[in-house]
């Protein structure tokens, strides 16, 4: 099975605090475990899973780290 990829594009800029607790969410939350790339305007997530846990285990990602429905307006899918 190819690996999922999910890109998000970043709608409004986001403190150091936000990505560092993105970065461990992403890495503590399971397996298999997703890899997370970071663009200025682009995060791309890749893990070896179907796509849409890939889309799930990110979106549940971002609601943690933001605050109530902020990911919403934050970040848009691209694909």
């Amino acid at each position: 099975m190819e690996p999922a990829v999910h890109r998000i594009t970043i709608l409004a800029e986001q403190p150091s605090a936000t990505w560092d607790r993105l970065e461990t969410v992403i890495a503590e939350g399971g397996s298999p475990p997703i890899s997370m790339t970071r663009t200025p305007s682009t995060i791309t997530f890749v893990c070896d899973t179907g796509d849409f846990m890939l889309r799930a285990r990110v979106a549940d990602a971002l609601m943690t780290v933001c605050d109530h429905g902020e990911w919403r307006r934050s970040f848009q899918p691209e694909d």
